[in-house]
């Protein structure tokens, strides 16, 4: 098997990571939703270019990690870290969503 390719959960959390940074910057800037993890919450008060930055600094790193992980060292766990990490981002995103969007969902 090639190790050329990126693993799939990888790659999800790519879409998803930039589908969450999207939909945040929309939903901010049209006053719909709050950025609920605080991290990014005090980052964002730095200027929307920065949060950005910060996002895409994150999520590349974590990847690039990862993938570097599983070319290098053991692709099992990698593959095991990069799904666990992709259902914990999709959950935690669902969570949070619905708590923010609580009142307009129901």
């Amino acid at each position: 098997m090639s190790k050329s390719y990126i693993l799939p959960a990888n790659a999800l959390l790519v879409v998803v990571g930039l589908a969450d940074l999207l939909s945040t910057l929309y939903w901010l800037k049209t006053g719909q939703a709050i950025e609920v993890n605080p991290v990014m919450a005090a980052v964002l008060q730095c200027g929307t270019g920065i949060f950005i930055a910060v996002k895409l600094a994150t999520l590349g790193s974590f990847v690039g990690v990862m993938e570097w992980y599983r070319r290098h060292r053991n692709p099992a766990f990698a593959r095991l870290v990069g799904s666990a990490t992709l259902i914990g981002y999709l959950s935690i995103y669902a969570v949070s969503f619905c708590c923010v969007n609580y009142g307009t969902i129901l």
